[in-house]
């Protein structure tokens, strides 16, 4: 018996697919390694590596859920029933949380050039705190800022530069 292909499953197989294609592309970036020890290729195959490894558990995990086919005494396959019951469990999706975190995350690629890589990670680090309907907003703000100014300095000591919104790169 064919059983449907799920939304989930589609969204996965999307997963896989992409991974497959960036790694496809990843001949096209040169192997030179820079001074950092590392090659402009790392960092893109870790990507890879991780939409690879999160496609499949996605699609395992939506295959085993069910478990083995279900099929009523008269011969009726169950599987929409079952699929209702999932959709009833999961229950509506959450669209002020959705287009919070997409906002956040478009407000920080519209403004990283404008006000530097520090406060646009701290917009979009507190933009998903606030969609994730955290309880602490001055905590967020405050933890916000400290994570954008490490990995700022991060990557600064790293060789890589960062738009900064100080001339000299501290914040």
């Amino acid at each position: 018996m064919i059983k449907r292909v799920t939304g989930e499953q589609w969204l996965a197989i999307g997963i896989i697919l992409l991974g497959l294609v960036m790694a496809w592309q990843l001949g096209d970036i040169p192997d030179d390694a820079g001074y950092a020890g590392i090659g402009p290729r790392f960092f893109p195959s870790l990507v890879v590596v991780g939409l690879i490894v999160a496609g499949g558990a996605l699609l395992m995990q939506r295959r085993h859920r069910n478990g083995p086919d279900t099929v009523l005494s008269d011969g009726e396959d169950d599987t929409d029933t079952l699929e209702a019951e999932e959709q009833a469990e999961r229950g509506e999706a959450d669209w002020r949380m959705f287009v919070i975190a997409s906002g956040s995350l478009i407000a920080h690629m519209a403004l990283i050039g404008i006000v530097g890589f520090t406060l646009a990670g701290t917009l979009l680090c507190f933009g998903i705190c606030r969609a994730l309907e955290t309880r602490r907003p001055a905590l967020d703000l405050l933890l916000s800022f400290a994570l954008a100014l490490g990995l700022f300095h991060l990557f600064k000591t790293l060789g890589l530069n960062l738009p900064a919104l100080l001339p000299g790169g501290v914040l």
